[in-house]
């Protein structure tokens, strides 16, 4: 075989193996909030469980579109192809914005109270904001089948061929695609980006400020009425929490920056990921859309299945960073074994 036939053969197993992972990952992490009803509780993880939901859409568009990807052929046709597209549209947007909706919530996490925090982000208001997100897919995917028949140029319905090939006549057209490219992909991206630097700013002002200490004359009451220093400390026997300097920190202070440097953990991670697997196809089609004569198909599509690979990242990075889903691996691991 040439070194064409062979790179192809490559591709294909290596979109073969990222599918079945962001599949099973996925379908994990799901099924990690069914069984789980702790994950549920915390108001935020439903974000966490809404962005999953996306990342298995973009594993089943990968399945969907496997004849295209391994023989080049499409035998869905026209209508086939526009519900791939519709899809696409749907399950991209909705993990870009959900992640958005994640980077909001872990900046207003930072800069409220945590009771009020409580308040605002209410279960009612985060299943609201699921709602809109997939409302928001729904327009996106559902603009460009209605523009399908109107924006074809002149002269090249050849080009769009649906019983060989799947191309979407909206994204060919300039004025279209880089609307919907705002829309999906550039424009949240770069709500995320905001987001998160100021939340990094935000937590690392936080973290700096000098802890507060029980005065001196709280110490000394405390020290001659220990019952009431024990009925205080509650189950664990401490209310504060030592430090290497003899002081000690509030138990709500020592909590709430722990929740904070966890809030950051997880928010760093997604971001991270995105920004390996998206930016790069974000700068590409920036270019293109002012230089033409760089555009590639080849680069273009491995940029995108580059992006596929976000979906397929994120379940790993869940167990990594919360430890509710790293034991319910675990203990689903050692009853099987």
């Amino acid at each position: 075989m040439d070194l064409a036939s062979n790179l192809h053969i490559l591709h294909v197993v290596a979109v073969s193996i990222v599918t079945i992972l962001t599949l099973v990952s996925n379908v994990a992490t799901i099924f990690s909030f069914i069984k789980v009803s702790l994950l549920r509780q915390k108001t935020s993880n439903l974000l966490i469980l809404n962005l999953s939901c996306a990342d298995l859409g973009i594993g089943l568009i990968q399945i969907y579109q496997f004849p295209l990807i391994a023989m080049n052929f499409w035998p869905y046709g026209k209508y086939g192809c526009q519900l791939l597209n519709f899809l696409g549209d749907l399950f991209f947007s909705g993990g870009m914005v959900t992640t958005v909706a994640i980077s909001m919530d872990r900046f207003l996490l930072l800069s409220q109270e945590y009771p009020k925090y409580l308040r605002i982000q209410s279960k009612k208001r985060i299943m609201y904001i699921i709602g809109g997100i997939w409302l928001y897919g729904i327009l996106l995917g559902t603009s460009e089948v209605i523009f399908w028949d109107m924006l074809i140029p002149p002269g090249s319905h050849d080009y769009f061929d649906f019983s060989q090939d799947c191309r979407s006549p909206p994204k060919h057209n300039l004025n279209f695609a880089l609307v919907l490219f705002i829309l999906a992909i550039f424009g949240p991206l770069l709500v995320i980006e905001s987001f998160s630097i100021a939340f990094l700013v935000r937590l690392v002002r936080k973290l700096r400020k000098p802890m507060v200490h029980p005065s001196s004359d709280t110490m000394s009451s405390q020290n001659a009425n220990p019952s009431s220093n024990r009925s205080a400390a509650g189950p664990s026997g401490s209310s504060a929490v030592p430090m290497d300097h003899g002081a000690a920190i509030p138990r709500d202070e020592a909590d709430s920056n722990k929740r904070y440097k966890k809030a950051a953990i997880v928010l760093g991670s997604i971001v991270l990921v995105v920004n390996i697997c998206t930016l790069p196809y974000v700068l590409y089609a920036l270019i293109t859309v002012f230089c033409p004569q760089y555009n590639n198909v080849h680069l273009q599509d491995t940029l995108r299945y580059l992006g596929y690979l976000n979906s397929c990242i994120n379940p790993f990075l869940y167990a990594a960073t919360m430890i509710k889903i790293r034991k319910f691996y675990k203990r689903v691991l050692c009853n099987s074994w």
